[in-house]
């Protein structure tokens, strides 16, 4: 979350309820083709499924909150990483999923410490690092740069795009890294099993 619920620090951040809408079903709509063609074949017991389908549905609101407010809320955020652990616990593979989900953290938040004191404004929300930390979590440390090229990359194509329609103004323009992370833990989620040799 970025500050305060009452700070209006990244205003234009904001998407249309239709907009917001129309990016979230654009995201389910690549989650399921991503599912079908690679996490069909390894997501197959009854737990993968539902896991999947609890892990794609929060994602989504969590992109879908992202885009209309610039925030990611703990109520979300936090069962999430715990939910990731949980999971990684019944397949016996906790620590690697602990020290993922510390690692994605520690990660974001000293990138947000790194930026804020050297631009002296927020360019980074804890959110996002909360987001990362349960990614990590649901894939394990293994999984962590994967997340981040995937992220980076959608997210230099919106700031492409954001950028085109704010350079007439002289305003920061900004973006929300919340569906773009998002989007990375559901790929590497549903194609973890091309990372492990």
């Amino acid at each position: 979350m970025r500050g305060d619920p009452t700070d209006d620090t990244f205003p234009e951040v904001r998407a249309t309820p239709r907009s917001a809408f129309l990016i979230t079903l654009g995201l389910a709509a690549s989650y399921g083709l991503l599912f079908v063609f690679l996490g069909r074949q390894f997501r197959v017991s009854d737990l993968d499924l539902i896991a999947s389908l609890g892990l794609g549905a929060v994602l989504l609101v969590l992109s879908y909150i992202d885009l209309r407010t610039g925030r990611l809320p703990d109520i979300l955020t936090w069962p999430l990483v715990a939910l990731g652990l949980g999971y990684a616990a019944h397949q016996e593979d906790l620590v690697m999923a602990l020290s993922g989900a510390v690692a994605g953290y520690v990660l974001i938040a000293g990138l947000a410490l790194i930026w804020r004191r050297a631009r002296g404004y927020e360019g980074i929300g804890l959110g996002d690092a909360k987001l990362l930390a349960a990614g990590g979590a649901w894939v394990g440390a293994i999984g962590l740069p994967v997340i981040l090229l995937i992220a980076s990359a959608s997210g230099i194509l919106v700031a492409l795009t954001v950028s085109q329609r704010s350079r007439s103004r002289q305003e920061r323009a900004a973006i929300v890294f919340g569906p773009c992370l998002g989007f990375g833990i559901w790929v590497v989620w549903c194609g973890i099993n091309y990372l492990q040799f």
